[in-house]
């Protein structure tokens, strides 16, 4: 059972996870400090910020509801970015390793998660699987 949680964890991570920007530049001058502010809005639970960094998201109020109670389950207990692949001018792979907590279970992963500039601004392209 828990790790089914897990893996709904991720999923909803992948699936759900972006949207237009409104945020300033700064945290989105470049793939890594875009990742920091991400991965510290995780860790705050501040799932509008999380929606603002990110790209392409259309959901309905009832499935913001849902992401906002089940971002509120987990908890990102500490992260670190480990690398960042240029693949393109407007494209790059961060590497991430998170530790995360549900339900008691604690799992430690590394992820490489695809980021995309638009008008000068870095944008997460997918979440943390």
């Amino acid at each position: 059972m828990k790790q089914r949680l897990f893996l709904i964890a991720n999923l909803f991570l992948v699936v759900f996870l972006g949207g237009c920007s409104t945020w300033g530049q700064g945290v989105q001058s470049s793939p890594a400090t875009l990742m920091e502010a991400y991965l510290t809005a995780f860790q705050q639970k501040d799932l509008e910020t999380m929606l603002q960094l990110s790209d392409n998201l259309e959901a309905s109020e009832e499935e913001l509801a849902f992401l906002k109670k089940f971002i509120e389950m987990i908890e990102l207990e500490s992260y670190r970015i480990d690398n960042v692949e240029l693949l393109s001018g407007d494209e790059a792979l961060v590497e991430v390793t998170v530790t995360l907590l549900l339900m008691g279970q604690q799992r430690t992963q590394t992820e490489r998660i695809r980021v995309i500039r638009k008008e000068g601004k870095w944008y997460l392209r997918e979440g943390i699987r």
